[in-house]
C-alpha cells in the first residue's frame, strides 16, 4: 500500500483553473479542510473531488451553503451501500 495521493494548493488552482485565494476561500466556508505538512497546506484525493463537486455546485447555480449541505450529506458515506 502507497501513500496516499496528495495535492498542493498551486496544483489544485492549476487543475481547476481558479486562484489559491479561491481554494482559501472554500476552506474558510468550511467546504475544504486539507492537512497541513509545516505551513504548506496538503490536499487528499477526497478533497480534490470535494473541490471538483464545489466549483460543479456553483456552475449549477447553488449557493456554497446549498454545496455544503450536499457534501455533508454524502461525505460519510463512502463505505456504506449506495445512496
Amino acid at each position: 500500500m502507497g501513500e496516499e495521493q496528495t495535492y498542493t494548493i498551486t496544483e489544485l488552482a492549476r487543475e481547476f483553473d481558479i486562484t489559491p485565494r479561491a481554494i482559501r476561500f472554500y476552506e474558510d466556508q468550511g467546504l475544504l479542510t486539507p492537512g497541513r505538512s509545516g505551513r504548506a497546506r496538503v490536499y487528499t484525493k477526497a478533497d480534490r473531488t470535494r473541490l471538483k463537486l464545489t466549483l460543479r455546485g456553483k456552475r449549477l447555480g447553488l449557493s456554497l451553503a446549498e454545496v455544503g449541505e450536499l457534501l455533508d450529506m454524502y461525505g460519510g458515506v463512502r463505505n456504506t451501500a449506495p445512496q
